[in-house]
């Protein structure tokens, strides 16, 4: 019964913590000068390119494609930031189990 209790205890601790929105200061924290990012800004707004500086109340925004839009962000406009990861293109994809094959190819042939 003891152990019962404590464990709900701990799940009321952790829970909440886990459930917490990040910010977006909290979100830019994580972030270096240089990544990729998507910003949701709160009136819907979408956009994207590289951070080229990075200060307390703002960030600097330069474009991912020549003609896009570039320049200063206020953190009290952003509701969301997300870094782009690399995906891998279907050329790389595919190419993965000629690699392998050749790899055991030659395990198999010199090893």
């Amino acid at each position: 019964m003891k152990s019962t209790i404590a464990c709900l205890l701990i799940l009321a601790l952790v829970v909440p913590a886990f459930g917490r929105q990040r910010t977006p200061q909290d979100q830019l924290r994580k972030l270096s000068r240089g990544s990729s990012v998507t910003v949701t800004l709160k009136d819907k707004r979408i956009l994207t390119g590289y951070l080229s500086e990075i200060a307390p109340d703002r960030f600097l925004l330069g474009a991912s494609v020549p003609g896009d839009w570039s320049g200063e962000v206020l953190l009290q406009d952003v509701a969301n930031i997300r870094e782009n990861k690399p995906r891998l293109s279907i050329k790389e994809i595919l190419l993965v189990p000629v690699w392998v094959v050749w790899w055991l190819g030659y395990l198999l042939w010199y090893g």
